[in-house]
């Protein structure tokens, strides 16, 4: 049994976890009103994380953009109001 594997597989579903749920959190404040945007940043799984959380911002009328690393493979997150709505952050 390749118990590090096992170990590995289970540490990067935390930290998947982890930034789905910086990421709802951030969906609810901006849908709120609380905050114009919100930017995350020193995601290690950027782009997996935008498209667990596509539907939940579309639900809550807000705008997930990729701010992408100079290497491409990496993205921060903006959490933003679509255009026209009061987009200062």
């Amino acid at each position: 049994m390749d118990t590090t594997h096992q170990l590995d597989t289970a540490v990067t579903e935390r930290a998947i976890e982890r930034e789905l749920d910086l990421v709802a959190g951030a969906i609810r404040m901006v849908e709120a009103g609380g905050a114009p945007a919100i930017t995350l940043v020193g995601l290690d799984f950027g782009p997996a994380v935008i498209a667990g959380s596509s539907a939940a911002a579309l639900r809550a009328g807000v705008v997930l953009e990729a701010l992408w690393h100079s290497e491409e493979d990496r993205c921060d997150i903006r959490v933003k109001r679509p255009a026209g709505e009061d987009d200062r952050g």
